[in-house]
């Protein structure tokens, strides 16, 4: 696919298209600002532009709604940093396709190029912000989510308990609600659906 790259870093540029091109995409060119990155969108027109948020005093969020705006036909993949839902949603409401955090293995990265190079429209996430979403989906709650990763491990639930200064009882009672919400009848059923889901891994 043809991408352009905006981040106000060079190092990440130079990182990210050796990445790229290594898998056999093509980087028609690379943006430090909104203002540069908006004239090389007009010019280039890349299928996709892979973003970051945060552009020295400019903001990736405010080009992807500037050139939604303008009527460009290429999508927006944000590769930032923040891993908060509130900044997912901002992206998601200015335009972008995918939201992809800086700490997701680069093959999430890759995954999600090719995923919209099938056409998709859904709204992609990669990362521990993928996590967190899919968590809410599932309504678990952040103590709920903290049990049900170290449940891949074997522990008990009195290890579990020792390991996040809980009682073994409130334990039993975070997995009884981690099953219900899951829809799993035991632990092997709910960590199967967990990785599945990539709420958590193996």
């Amino acid at each position: 696919m043809r991408i352009l790259l905006v981040d106000d870093h060079a190092l990440i540029r130079a990182g990210l298209a050796n990445l790229l091109t290594q898998h056999h995409h093509e980087v028609v060119a690379e943006a430090s600002t909104s203002s540069q990155a908006s004239a090389l969108i007009n010019t280039h027109k890349p299928e996709i532009v892979l973003v970051d948020i945060n552009l020295g005093t400019s903001s990736g969020i405010d080009l992807i709604k500037e050139m939604k705006k303008s009527g460009a036909s290429s999508k927006f993949v944000v590769l930032t940093m923040h891993d908060d839902t509130q900044t997912l949603e901002s992206a998601k409401d200015a335009g972008a396709i995918a939201f992809v955090t800086k700490s997701a293995p680069t093959e999430s990265l890759l995954e999600i190029l090719q995923t919209i190079a099938t056409g998709t429209d859904k709204f992609l996430k990669a990362g521990k912000i993928n996590q967190i979403t899919v968590a809410k989906d599932f309504e678990l709650t952040p103590r709920e989510l903290e049990v049900l990763t170290l449940l891949p491990t074997g522990a008990t639930a009195n290890a579990i308990g020792a390991l996040l200064f809980l009682t073994e009882a409130t334990v039993k009672t975070h997995l009884a609600s981690i099953y219900r919400k899951l829809a799993a009848n035991n632990r092997a059923q709910a960590v199967s659906i967990a990785i599945e889901n990539k709420l958590i891994t193996n």
